[in-house]
């Protein structure tokens, strides 16, 4: 069985019977969810005989008909593809015998009364999940003539369960009822109202076919699971119906007496036919890799107890049973043949096909540029869900109602697409802080809001680089610096010299408070960072991210202990940067000049003025500066003055260049700083 069909998770010994639990594949369900399923599939595997009992009625029809008491009404056909119901009348309730309560018990089932236990038997045994009303607790306008009707819940209607809830329904919710109420469950759960009891003595028999997406639908949104559901939600074969009714109808009639009334309330609206499929030999032994004879084939066939017409040499018409859903196409038939004869019976060969090499992706080698960057950092890529939830967004100020939500949530936490997934990373520093001094991680995740969109309708999706670094710190704002020093060689790693900071919007005092969604890659959205020390990376007057440390209420909040900044960049904006940008320099020959220079600036002076300023005057020799320090001292804070310090770089690509050269460069820089009348340091 686990080789050729279905993996066999445990066989244990129960009394005189041995219960095999199967893990049935998704596909096969239709056709291998009950005991009868899987008796056909290890006769075929075994080349077998399958003897089975006849499922003809056994009892004899009563002159009373069913189409005189009752009528069965479907809204919509795509809820419900066929409806069958059967009566008997005069029936016992009485527990039942002891060789249906041992068969149930062994496959985990409790014992209810004979009627439920009928239904669980029958079920289990064809795979057609099956339910009983009490005729008599059907309401209806007349007496003589009751209807059940299968439709979609209304607004505001409620249903008491057999498990003893009550439940809230709505119009995606399926729901079988009388002409008063719902009365059940579609495919999902029984209704106190209409249940059997020691008084009942007419019964109402249902066989049904519902739509899965239907079933699933409703069974998501009720958080209710039963062995009828998971049957419904695989989709079964409608012709099924009938038998498992039948079978149903007389193993009550055999334990519980009664009388079967007269024919049966079978509305079938599209009726449901064999598939008919090719099977071409060469085709298949081309797929599979072995040659096998025609006569291999139409054993194979024979066994699976598919029909067939053999129409030219090597070529046959197949018709497929209906339970059979999952057979499609011809390839799905030359597996099954396969599957008989065995695939660890396949030779492994080596493939002789010509592979041609996949076109580049530009995208995806940005990304592993990226990537790798920050991985020799010693930054470690995590990966995290694209969802958040009103607990997570309430904590960061982030507004929910700006967000998409989600139509079927697996939990809470995962209500809403993520505006921004920043907290989600910051969250994944507090799971693992008590285990690190100093955690650094990036990710290249998500991003939703609502607008035009590229992935459906009013959803526009963004590709975000995320880069986090926390650690035990006596100075929060040496992180910050640390983590802006980390993105500078980034992008210039990715040929972005021209980026810069835009601190200004952050020397407004600014309180934490309830934002905007995240999105917009804006200072303003991002509440839950530092007032004072936040800023948007921009390249020109492009806005590409944003940096900045976590807000102090937000660390209380999460009760971290560490200091964290953080980062979240357009990478769809950054890779389209860099692609842009790229370029070849051949490596200076030459060495360079390192010199540092700091400079005591007033304490709102944004920090590229600075950089502006000694680029300039540097000049084709200056290849880079880079800010290391940012110091602020007491005396310094009530003077409202700050210290930046710089590393200045000078190379040139055809010479070694002398100190008194590099001197007179330095000397033009401080000479334009001083101008400014800003006290230089060198």
């Amino acid at each position: 069985m686990t080789l050729r069909a279905f993996e066999v998770e445990s066989v244990e010994k129960r009394g005189n019977d041995y219960a095999l639990d199967v893990k049935i594949l998704p596909n096969r369900v239709p056709d291998a969810s009950g005991h009868i399923g899987l008796a056909r599939e290890i006769a075929a595997l075994k080349n077998d005989e399958l003897r089975i009992r006849n499922y003809e009625l056994g009892t004899k029809e009563g002159r009373k008909l069913t189409s005189e008491k009752l009528v069965v009404k479907i809204e919509a056909a795509d809820d419900c593809a066929r409806y069958i119901a059967r009566m008997i009348d005069h029936i016992k309730i009485r527990p039942s015998p002891a060789w249906l309560k041992s068969r149930l018990e062994v496959c985990g089932l409790q014992s209810i009364n004979n009627i439920v236990d009928a239904a669980n038997y029958a079920m289990l045994e064809l795979g057609q999940p099956l339910h009983v009303f009490d005729y008599d607790k059907l309401k209806a306008k007349s007496q003589k003539l009751k209807a059940i009707i299968v439709r979609r819940a209304k607004k505001g209607e409620k249903i008491a369960a057999l498990d003893g809830k009550t439940y809230d329904l709505n119009q995606e919710i399926l729901v079988i009822a009388d002409e008063a109420e719902p009365v059940a469950i579609a495919g999902i759960k029984g209704g106190t109202h209409s249940g059997v009891s020691e008084l009942t003595k007419t019964i109402v028999l249902e066989a049904a076919n519902f739509d899965p997406v239907r079933i699933r639908k409703g069974s998501l949104l009720l958080n209710i699971k039963t062995d009828a559901s998971y049957r419904f939600e695989h989709g079964l074969d409608p012709n099924l119906a009938e038998t498992a009714i039948d079978r149903l109808a007389g193993l009550i009639i055999k334990i519980a007496g009664g009388e079967l009334l007269g024919g049966k309330m079978d509305v079938y609206s599209k009726k449901v036919m064999p598939r008919h499929l090719p099977l071409r030999v060469e085709y298949a032994n081309r797929l599979a890799g072995v040659n096998f004879p025609p006569i291999m084939y139409e054993a194979a066939l024979k066994r699976l107890g598919f029909a067939y017409q053999k129409r030219r040499a090597g070529e046959y018409h197949v018709e497929t049973p209906t339970i059979r859903q999952d057979l499609e196409r011809e390839e799905d038939l030359i597996e099954e043949v396969i599957r008989m004869w065995g695939y660890e019976k396949i030779p492994a060969v080596q493939p002789t096909a010509a592979l041609a090499a996949a076109k580049e992706n530009d995208e995806r080698f940005w990304e592993k540029r990226i990537k790798d960057f920050l991985a020799g950092a010693g930054f470690t890529e995590v990966f995290r869900y694209i969802f958040t939830g009103e607990s997570e967004l309430k904590t960061f100020g982030l507004d929910w109602q700006k967000l998409i939500e989600v139509a079927n949530p697996l939990t809470p936490d995962y209500k809403f697409l993520a505006g921004t997934p920043l907290p989600a990373f910051i969250n994944t520093v507090k799971e693992n802080e008590s285990h690190n001094t100093e955690i650094r991680i990036f990710g290249l995740t998500k991003s939703f809001s609502k607008g035009k969109g590229n992935l459906v309708k009013g959803i526009d999706e963004k590709k975000r680089l995320i880069v986090v670094w926390s650690e035990k710190s006596e100075s929060s704002d040496e992180l910050f610096f640390r983590l802006k020093g980390a993105l500078d060689e980034l992008f210039e790693s990715l040929g972005l010299a021209e980026h810069w900071y835009d601190d200004s919007i952050s020397n407004q005092p600014a309180p934490y408070r309830t934002g905007g969604s995240g999105a917009g890659l804006s200072v303003t959205s991002y509440q839950f960072l530092h007032p004072y020390r936040a800023a948007e990376i921009k390249v020109d007057d492009e806005k590409i991210g944003v940096i900045g440390e976590l807000h102090p209420a937000i660390q209380k909040v999460l009760k971290m202990k560490n200091s964290l900044a953080a980062a979240e960049i357009d990478a769809e904006k950054l890779i389209g940067l860099a692609e842009k940008e790229a370029e070849y320099l051949p490596i200076s020959r030459f060495p360079a000049v390192i010199r540092d220079i700091a400079i005591i600036v007033p304490e709102e002076e944004k920090t590229e003025t600075v950089t502006n300023i000694i680029e300039n005057i540097g000049g084709k020799l200056l290849v880079d500066s880079d800010l290391f320090d940012y110091f602020q001292d007491e005396a310094m804070e009530k003077g409202r003055k700050k210290s930046l310090a710089f590393h200045l770089i000078f190379q040139s690509p055809e010479r070694t260049l002398t100190d008194s050269e590099v001197q007179k460069i330095i000397d033009k820089i401080v000479k334009a700083l001083e101008k400014k009348r800003w006290l230089v340091r060198k």
